[in-house]
């Protein structure tokens, strides 16, 4: 006898037997997965932020050095000028020089020895003038002698003026001076003038009145030859209105203006400063106008002088415009197409 069969079995529908615990490894699995996911991705981050912050750090010691050697470079320079200053006579601009290198370089051994040999050299005490030996009163008459009498207590005191540099007070005496007696020791008058002149152009030329300064500068040269610091000064003060003259203009050549002055010069009117302002502004221009390698090197000057995350940032860009310009390629035929290229015929050719 067959036993008796169910109707599953007749039709063959088993029923499907789900094994014990397969969606719990597939949910670990996941959850692993996305855990190594995660893992993987903050080594990314971690790595990224490591090289960045090590970029940052040699970049800022890159900048540093930069800026620290320049200005050795600069400090340099000044120093040596001051020497030269000092050779030819020039006390007070060598002063100048030396006082800009201190306040860069406060321990700096050679200008502060160069500054005591001039404050030594100023301290030696010099002789008073004295009056010129008085004429014979036989050999003058009546009235002139009696206007000299009157002309030298003002003279002395004309003297006084200038010794203790009371210049303004000096020029006025002076002036008053020689309308009232004209022929009185004019020699004398006339040098008292001329260093009065020359003292207040010095004076007014390193202010805000450099145009002051420069017209003492002539009224002087009427009465001798400038020193040599004065015509420095003069020669200064014209970079400096040709340079301010085309700032924010063309860029290009208020930079020429300003690195020559910065050169020679860089504690007259901030050169150094309005320098670096000039170079961003014509690496800012040509980059306006997508000429990115100019600018890589404008940048890179500006950079080298006074290196700045926000102008690092500008030299990347410029390179990388640099790199990434196509030159356009010169053919022999016209941009029209379907036309000749124009040839050099004479006439009946």
């Amino acid at each position: 006898m067959t036993e008796p069969t169910t109707p599953a079995e007749e039709t063959g529908d088993l029923p499907t037997i789900e094994r014990p615990g397969t969606d719990e490894r597939r949910s670990r699995l996941g959850v692993r997965l996305f855990g190594l996911a995660l893992i993987i991705f903050s080594v990314v981050v971690a790595t990224y932020l490591l090289v960045a912050y090590f970029a940052y750090e040699s970049g800022r010691a890159e900048r540093v050095e930069q800026e620290t050697i320049s200005r050795v470079e600069q400090i340099g320079r000044q120093v040596e000028l001051a020497r030269d200053d000092l050779a030819q006579g020039s006390e007070n601009l060598a002063l100048t020089r030396l006082e800009w290198v201190l306040v860069q370089d406060p321990n700096n051994p050679e200008a502060l020895a160069l500054r005591e040999q001039i404050a030594a050299a100023v301290a030696v005490p010099t002789a008073a003038p004295t009056d010129p030996p008085a004429e014979p009163d036989e050999e003058a008459g009546a009235a002139e002698q009696l206007a000299d009498e009157e002309a030298l207590p003002d003279l002395r005191v004309i003297r006084r003026l200038v010794v203790t540099e009371q210049w303004e007070d000096a020029l006025s005496a002076l002036l008053a001076f020689r309308q009232q007696h004209p022929d009185y020791e004019r020699a004398e008058t006339d040098q008292l003038l001329y260093d009065t002149y020359v003292a207040l152009g010095l004076q007014y030329v390193n202010s805000d009145k450099i145009e002051l300064g420069l017209n003492y500068f002539s009224q002087a040269e009427r009465l001798g030859n400038l020193p040599q610091e004065a015509l420095d000064y003069r020669l200064w003060a014209d970079l400096y209105f040709q340079a301010v003259a085309y700032s924010g203009v063309n860029w290009e050549i208020a930079a020429g203006y300003w690195r020559d002055l910065c050169a020679a010069a860089p504690f007259f009117k901030n050169a150094c400063d309005r320098l670096d302002e000039a170079l961003v502004g014509h690496g800012d221009q040509l980059a306006y106008l997508l000429d990115w390698c100019p600018a890589v090197s404008i940048y890179q000057e500006a950079w080298n002088r006074r290196p700045s995350e926000n102008l690092g940032a500008k030299l990347n860009t410029a390179r990388e415009g640099c790199a990434s310009a196509t030159p356009v390629p010169i053919t022999g035929t016209l941009p029209l197409t379907g036309t000749a290229p124009i040839t050099d015929t004479g006439p009946g050719g």
